[in-house]
């Protein structure tokens, strides 16, 4: 019997599968149930009003329990984490990952945070809810522009999280360690933001769902990827080198 060459087989090449612009679809599924679940709360929160939903009288009890320790804490994240130092966190954090991590872990954490972080501002624009007022919540915080859903700074908090873990991927036991730190210090900017009278539970409650749905919306279009070798997506990065040759 005739023995074939090994030399001569398997000698076509295999082309590498082909990565198309959504890579994980999955992910879309995430963004619609999180979207889905967050404007849902924001449909029912400013159709029946902050009085009928309780959430005024919430924050009209936090006030009046609200300790020094309390209100000083939450006046100090209303700062750290607020639209003008928040940033300024970001870009020491991804400089910290720069140095120690790489380039791409630190572009990644960075572009994912502003992301989710920044699309809050459109749900904002579409729900046009009022602050609590500022004299029956006796507010630590005088916020007047019509801008309560959702909270940004939740949504900082949350898209920072989210953002470090997506970015840290290959990172097992820094990953643990920012879902151990990160999530309960969603809860606690979220509890601050009652507490310094500037936003309803609602706005708290959806700011994490809408910004997670839109970081997920990133996933599926490839952003993290562990093999990558830049921050972009596999498919985004062939297709600008691809044109850059031509």
């Amino acid at each position: 019997m005739l023995q074939s060459d090994p030399t001569t087989t398997d000698r076509t090449p295999r082309r590498a599968p082909r990565v198309g612009p959504v890579p994980h679809p999955l992910a879309l599924g995430a963004t619609v149930l999180l979207y889905a679940l967050g404007i849902g709360v924001g449909v029912i929160a400013t159709s029946l009003g902050a009085r009928h939903t309780g959430e005024l009288r919430l924050d009209r009890t936090i006030a009046a329990h609200r300790d020094t320790p309390l209100a000083d804490l939450g006046r100090i994240i209303n700062v750290v984490l607020g639209p003008a130092v928040g940033p300024l966190l970001l870009l020491v954090l991804c400089l910290v990952l720069w140095r120690t991590l790489g380039r791409v872990v630190a572009l990644r954490a960075g572009a994912l945070t502003l992301g989710g972080w920044l699309s809050i501002e459109v749900f904002k624009m579409l729900f046009h809810r009022h602050r609590p007022p500022t004299s029956v919540v006796h507010a630590l915080v005088v916020e007047t522009q019509p801008d309560s859903f959702p909270s940004g700074h939740t949504a900082f908090t949350a898209s920072l999280v989210a953002g470090l873990f997506l970015a840290l991927i290959g990172h097992r036991t820094l990953r643990k360690v920012t879902l151990l730190v990160g999530l309960p210090l969603v809860v606690v900017v979220a509890g601050s933001r009652l507490v310094v009278g500037a936003h309803y539970l609602a706005d708290v409650v959806a700011a994490p769902l809408l910004a997670w749905g839109t970081i997920a919306i990133a996933v599926a279009l490839g952003f993290g990827e562990r093999d990558s070798a830049t921050f972009l997506p596999q498919w985004w990065h062939r297709l600008v080198t691809r044109r850059a040759a031509r």
